[in-house]
C-alpha cells in the first residue's frame, strides 16, 4: 500500500515551507518533498566553498507584511534578524556622487540633501507619493486578499486622476515614471540610473520599454515593517531552515533527495505524486511550489490541461537574463580613485548597485535581446559576512553578484562562452570601484539561469516564478477566479 497524506508540497523552498506550516498548524499531516539536499530553493544556503555559508540565491530579508512575521514567529525558531546600517550603495560612474540607502530616515533625508541637493531629495519624496496609490491597490502586504485585475482596479478607482494614475504606472515605462520627476539627464543622473536600474531587476525589459514601470512600483510597496530590507544570521537559508523546525515541531515532514517525476492523476483529479526512480506517496491535495510550466507542463502533463488553462501557462513569459557569481575573498577589498572616501564607514561595503545612465541600460537590454552580450553589465553586489562574519572563516570574506542583461536567448551551445566573457566583464565592473577585487579572489562560481533551471526546477532559470510583466501580475497571475493560488485541477 503507498504512504497516504492530507496534502504533499512539491519543493522545500520558503513559500513551500511556509505552505506546509500552515497545513500543520491545522492539525493535517503534511509532507514536503524536496529533490535537492537542503532547503531553501533558489533561497538556500549551503557550502559551495570550503568552511563557507554560501547563498544560492536570494541574499537579503526583503519587507514582509507584519501578519506574516506574527504567525511565523521566526525569531522563536531561531532566526536571528540582522539590521543593515546601510542597506545598499548606488554607485552611478565616474563624476557622479553615489546614493547611500541608509536604514535611519534622518540620516537618510540628510545625505541626499547633502550630497544631492534639496531638488533630488523633493524629487524622490514626491515619487514616493505618486507611488503610493498604485503600490496600495497592489496589494503585496496584504496576506489573504485576492489579487485584483488592472481592469477591476481601474474600475474601482474613484477619480479619473486615479485612472491614469494607474495606467501609468502599471503599463507605461519606467521612464516615463522617472522623467516625470527627474527630469534633468546630468543634475539628476545618480537617481535617473538607479531609479531605472531598480525597475528592470525582476523583468525582461529595459527602463524605456512599456510595462516596465510596474516593477518600480512593486519595488517601491511599503510594508508596515517599514521597508528595511535586513539580512538573516547564517544566510537566508537559515529562515528556511527555522521553518522546517517549526513544520516538523507541529507533526510535519520534509523529505530532501526525493525527487518528483510526476503528479499522479487519476480521473481529472491530483492524487498524489510518482518519485524519480520508483515511489508512489498519496494526497487528498497536493501543493506545487513550482512555476506554473513546471507545475502544469511537466509534472502534471499537457493532456490534463482544457485550452483555457493551457493558454495560460503558455502565455507567462519566463526569461533569466543573468549570471550569477560567487567568490571567496582573502581580506576585505577596498574602494579605490575617486570612492576611496567611501572606506570611512566599513557598512559602504556590504553591497548594492553599479549602474549606469537610462540610456545605456536600454541599450544594454535590446543588445542582450539579440543574443549578444553587451559591452556593459549593470551589477548587483553583496558581501555579506561585513554584517555576519559566521559566513567565511576568520581572515576572509564571501561575496555575491549578479550581472544582468546576460543573453538568455542567445543558443545553447554558446552560452558556455558567453557565461565566462559575462564573469570577466562582472569582475572588472566591480574592479572600477574596488580595485583590489579580483587580486583578493581566492575562489569563485559562475552560475547562469540554465543552472538555475537545473537545480531548483525553475522555467528558464526565471527566479520570480513569472516575471513582473502588467500580464503576469496580479489578477492575471491567479488561475481561478477568487483564489490566489488554486487552480482549475481538483486535488
Amino acid at each position: 500500500m503507498p504512504e497516504t497524506y492530507d496534502a504533499i508540497v512539491i519543493g522545500a523552498g520558503h513559500n513551500g515551507l511556509a505552505a506546509a506550516q500552515v497545513l500543520a498548524n491545522q492539525k493535517s499531516k503534511v509532507l514536503v518533498l524536496e529533490k535537492n539536499a537542503y532547503v531553501g530553493g533558489m533561497a538556500g544556503t549551503r557550502e559551495i566553498f570550503k568552511g563557507c555559508r554560501n547563498e544560492v540565491g536570494a541574499s537579503c530579508l526583503f519587507p514582509i507584511a507584519d501578519e506574516i512575521l506574527e504567525y511565523y514567529e521566526f525569531e522563536k525558531n531561531g532566526v536571528e534578524f540582522l539590521e543593515l546600517p546601510v542597506m545598499a550603495i548606488k554607485l552611478v560612474g565616474s563624476g557622479h556622487p553615489p546614493l547611500v540607502l541608509y536604514s535611519k530616515q534622518g540620516r537618510q533625508l540628510w545625505h541626499i540633501v547633502r550630497h544631492h541637493g534639496f531638488a533630488a531629495m523633493l524629487g524622490f519624496v514626491r515619487l514616493l507619493r505618486f507611488l503610493k496609490y498604485p503600490a496600495s491597490v497592489m496589494d503585496r502586504f496584504t496576506p489573504g486578499r485576492v489579487p485584483r485585475g488592472l481592469a477591476q482596479l481601474l474600475a474601482e478607482a474613484p477619480t479619473e486622476q486615479a485612472r491614469e494614475q494607474l495606467r501609468l504606472t502599471f503599463e507605461g515605462s519606467a521612464m516615463d515614471l522617472i522623467d516625470k520627476f527627474f527630469p534633468d539627464k546630468e543634475k539628476h543622473h545618480t537617481f535617473r540610473s538607479l531609479l531605472a536600474f531598480a525597475a528592470i531587476q525582476s523583468t525582461y525589459k529595459g527602463p524605456y520599454t512599456p510595462g516596465s514601470a510596474l516593477c518600480l512600483v512593486y519595488t517601491f510597496a511599503q510594508s508596515g515593517d517599514g521597508g528595511l530590507m535586513r539580512r538573516v544570521k547564517g544566510g537566508m537559508g537559515s529562515l528556511s531552515e527555522a521553518l522546517v523546525r517549526s513544520l516538523e515541531a507541529a507533526g510535519g515532514e520534509v523529505r530532501l533527495k526525493s525527487s518528483v517525476d510526476r503528479i499522479l492523476m487519476e480521473e481529472g483529479r491530483a492524487v498524489g505524486v510518482i518519485l524519480k526512480g520508483g515511489g508512489e506517496i498519496r494526497a487528498a491535495a497536493v501543493l506545487s511550489n513550482l512555476d506554473k510550466p513546471a507545475t502544469f507542463g511537466r509534472l502534471v502533463g499537457e493532456e490534463y490541461l482544457d485550452a483555457s488553462l493551457a493558454s495560460d501557462v503558455a502565455k507567462a513569459e519566463h526569461r533569466g537574463a543573468y549570471v550569477h557569481m560567487l567568490f571567496r575573498l582573502e581580506g576585505l577589498p577596498s574602494y579605490g580613485g575617486e570612492w576611496a572616501h567611501l572606506n570611512a564607514d566599513i557598512h559602504n561595503r556590504f553591497g548594492g548597485a553599479m549602474v549606469n545612465a537610462p540610456e545605456v541600460l536600454q541599450e544594454s537590454f535590446e543588445t542582450c535581446d539579440t543574443g549578444a552580450l553587451p559591452a556593459w553589465l549593470p551589477v548587483a553586489f553583496q558581501i555579506p559576512s561585513i554584517v555576519d562574519p559566521s559566513l567565511a572563516p576568520e581572515g576572509q570574506h564571501i561575496a555575491s553578484a549578479y550581472g544582468f542583461c546576460f543573453p538568455c536567448k542567445a543558443a545553447k551551445e554558446l552560452r558556455g562562452e558567453l557565461l565566462d566573457q559575462a564573469a570577466e566583464r562582472v569582475i572588472d565592473q566591480i574592479c572600477t570601484y574596488m580595485p583590489d577585487f579580483r587580486e583578493r579572489i581566492i575562489d569563485k562560481a559562475v552560475f547562469s539561469s540554465d543552472h538555475f533551471a537545473t537545480m531548483h526546477g525553475v522555467t528558464e532559470g526565471d527566479f520570480t516564478h513569472g516575471l513582473i510583466h502588467p500580464e503576469n501580475m496580479l489578477g492575471e497571475r491567479t488561475l481561478v477566479a477568487g483564489s490566489a493560488h488554486g487552480t482549475p485541477i481538483e486535488g
